[in-house]
Order: C-alpha cells, then structure tokens, then sequence
C-alpha cells in the first residue's frame, strides 16, 4: 500500500506551524496501527520562524511566497492578488501530489486551500484562536472538515476540539502529584537549575518580545532577592544578557515539556499555542497579549482566565514594577493551589485530530472508488 501524502499548510509563524506537527506525529501513529504509512509535506515562508523548526525536525517543505493581506493601502495590498495568483500557482503541483491537504492559517494557507479546491482534494482545517483569521474565516467556507481550538460562532459547535499540542507536553497532564513532583526535579536538573528553587518560566513566543525582556531586566534584582530563579526564553533574534546566579537566559527553548515541568510560574504572551500548552500542564500565568491582528491574542488571554484562572496584564502597562505586583499575586495562587492532573486519560486534541483526518481521507478514498 502506498504512504498515505499529506501536505500541511500552516505557516509564517511557529504557532501556525506546531499544531501541525503535533498532528502529524499523532497520525504517523494512528496510521501506523492501521499498517499505513504516512508521507507529511509542508509549506513555509522563507523568513518565517517555521523554517529553523522544520530543518531541525528534518521535514520535507517547500518555500512559496506570502500571502499576508495587509491591512492598510500600500504596495503589498495592491499586489495582492497578483502574489496570492502566483503563490497558487506554485502550491498547485503539491496540492496536486498529495491525498489531503491539513490546514493550520497563516501565510502560506490561503493558496492552498484555494488550490485544493482547484484541484478537487480533500481539505481539514484547524483554527487556534478563539478569533479566526483571514485565511481560514475563507477556507471554511471550502473545507471539507472545519475545526477549531475554541467554540467560535458560525462554526460547527462539535468542531472545538481544543488545540494540538506535542505528546510530551500534553502527557504532563496524566501525571499525578508525587509523578509531577518527581519529574520537576529532573527537569530543574536537565536545564541547569537549582532544585529546591521557585522557578519563573518567560516565554515571548519564537521570536521574543522585548517589551517583556525589558520589563524582566527591571525586575529581576527584586526577583532573585527574593529567591526565585528565572529561565528566560527571550527570542533567536534577540541579544542574550549575561547569565547569573539564578537568572537563566537562552535564546529558545526546544523542550518545552521539561521548561513546563521545572516551573512554578509562567510569563507569556498569549498566542493560541502557549494558551493551550499553558492549560494542559495547569500552570499559574500571567499573559500579556500581543495586539497584532484582530486582537486574538486578547481573545485567548480571556479564555484561559475564565477556563483556568490566569491574569492579564496589557502589554502598555508592562513595567518591571507591574510585572512584581502580578507576579506576587499569582506566586500566592501557586502556592494554595491543587493540581487539576488526575491521571485524565482522555484523548488529546491532536489525536482527535488525526481520527478526524483519516474518516476524510478513507471516505474520499472510497468515494473516488465509487466514480
């Protein structure tokens, strides 16, 4: 039997671009039980945050241009459909090759859903924030399957299956107290840090943020005095400050699962994939959304306080000084709170995902055999 060929279009920024490989390694599984092997190709820009991912992971991509609708009248607005015509061009022949086409938004999406459409393949779409953007408000109106991380209206009610997140980091979620416990020491003792130490974890997305780097640099004399140790993801792109006693910066943090389970507290934007790495290892956060877009990132923000109790602080009022104020009120919430993790069993949102993914592509098949 030939391996089943799935292009997944979903980048521009690592939070279009993670999902998808969570999913991907959840279906390599499923389709592996059934005696079925998976072939996965990918889409990215070539300056986007995906592309250092996907060399690392050794996927198989290809580069086509963006297709990012600016939204003020400029060049890149006029030249618009002429770049989105061309991009469609280049996706055809991958769209073409392959039994289905996953979707995640971004730049690279629009051309592939569209050509999906052109082409007469399947098409499974995701959505992460709780507010759609542009690429996939249009794929569903083509998409064969529509799903999303949070119930949005106008959208199929049984399609919010949350969002896919990697099997290390969603397994944290099973632990129980004394599992949790144990595994906090190693991370600390994998990742160089003190063992016995309140840990704040800084994450600002792929690219960092420096407005929360600066807010850091202010506050951590306060921070360390007061016996915390911090793990600073600050960004590839951004200058490393030197590290010190307790202070611990890296420009990224591959193994999230282990950043996750040696800490006590996270400080972190709010893009839809830390919102739900966030929920599932049940972590105290303060989250300081990003106003880009259609303002998702508050959206999300929003959700994770009402679902799991997490504070926002707006990215205007990020100061060193505000930053210790959230941070004591949430050091108090760490410390009186109960661990959620049960040892819960039930199926992560990547392997719904994935059973959703290969009903289409089995129905598809079948109907093909019927033509």
């Amino acid at each position: 039997m030939p391996a089943t060929r799935i292009l997944f279009a979903g980048g521009g920024s690592a939070g279009h671009l993670l999902p998808a490989l969570a999913t991907e390694d959840a279906l390599r599984k499923s389709l592996r039980a059934q005696g079925r092997e998976l072939e996965s190709v990918y889409l990215a820009t070539r300056r986007g945050a995906e592309v250092p991912i996907l060399q690392a992971r050794g996927a198989t991509f290809h580069i086509v241009p963006r297709t990012n609708l600016p939204r003020k009248v400029n060049f890149e607005l006029l030249s618009f459909v002429p770049r989105l015509v061309i991009a469609i061009i280049q996706t055809l022949p991958l769209v073409r090759s392959a039994d289905i086409v996953v979707g995640f938004g971004g730049y690279v999406a629009l051309p592939a859903y569209l050509a999906a459409r052109i082409s007469g393949r399947a098409l499974v779409i995701h959505e992460a924030n709780a507010l759609p953007g542009l690429a996939n408000r249009l794929g569903r109106k083509i998409a064969t399957r529509s799903l999303s991380n949070f119930p949005i209206v106008g959208w199929p009610e049984d399609g919010a299956i949350g969002l896919p997140i990697r099997e290390a980091i969603s397994q944290i979620t099973s632990m129980n107290p004394q599992e949790r416990g144990d595994a906090q020491i190693a991370a600390r003792a994998m990742l160089g840090l003190e063992g016995n130490r309140k840990t704040v974890l800084v994450i600002g997305g792929s690219l960092g943020a420096q407005r929360i780097n600066d807010a850091i640099a202010q506050a951590l004399p306060t921070l360390l005095a007061e016996g915390f140790q911090v793990l600073h993801s600050l960004g590839r792109a951004r200058e490393l400050p030197p590290a010190q006693n307790g202070y611990h910066p890296v420009p990224y943090i591959s193994q999230m699962e282990q950043a996750y389970l040696a800490s006590d507290l996270v400080i972190s934007r709010s893009g839809a994939g830390s919102c739900a790495e966030i929920a599932a290892v049940d972590l105290p956060a303060l989250l300081i959304p990003l106003e880009v877009g259609n303002g998702e990132q508050r959206l999300n923000a929003e959700r994770l306080v009402t679902s799991h109790g997490a504070k926002v602080l707006a990215n205007e009022e990020l100061t060193g000084a505000r930053l210790l104020e959230e941070l004591s009120q949430l050091a108090a919430i760490a410390r009186h709170k109960t661990s959620s993790t049960s040892g819960s069993s039930s199926k992560s949102a990547a392997d719904r995902l994935a059973e959703i993914i290969i009903e289409v592509l089995d129905h598809d098949q079948r109907r093909g055999e019927l033509r």
